[in-house]
């Protein structure tokens, strides 16, 4: 199967998208402030799916997921704060939280999927 095959991927692209459109619009003084950090968490989430996937099943596969999970939270609490901070329309914030929820969702199928298919001596 094709990366791009995978909805959890896809998701979690389209994610990271949406953030990236939305953030470009933050006026914030300082280069690495919230902005960089938003886009630099977002951009991991499909990254470590696609290292699972590449990596099929096992114990590596796993704790990738757990990262891309780890991002998911991050990303949220950095979406709550840009909103706070005025950088985020709460409609704008919501339609993102939709698609992160979506993401969430299908990854932690995914993980149960690998759990499942994970069994110590086993060959996949």
């Amino acid at each position: 199967m094709q990366l791009t095959e995978l909805e959890v991927w896809r998701a979690a692209i389209d994610l990271s998208k949406m953030v990236y459109e939305s953030s470009v619009r933050f006026m914030e003084p300082e280069p690495y402030g919230l902005a960089y950090q938003l886009r630099r968490t977002v951009v991991t989430i499909p990254s470590h799916i696609a290292a699972a996937a590449s990596r099929k099943h096992g114990p590596d596969a796993l704790r990738s997921l757990s990262r891309a999970k780890d991002s998911i939270y991050e990303t949220e609490s950095q979406l709550f704060l840009a909103e706070k901070l005025g950088f985020l329309a709460s409609d704008e914030l919501n339609s993102i939280l939709e698609q992160l929820e979506s993401s969430r969702r299908l990854l932690f199928g995914f993980i149960k999927y690998y759990k499942k298919n994970t069994n110590p001596g086993s060959e996949h």
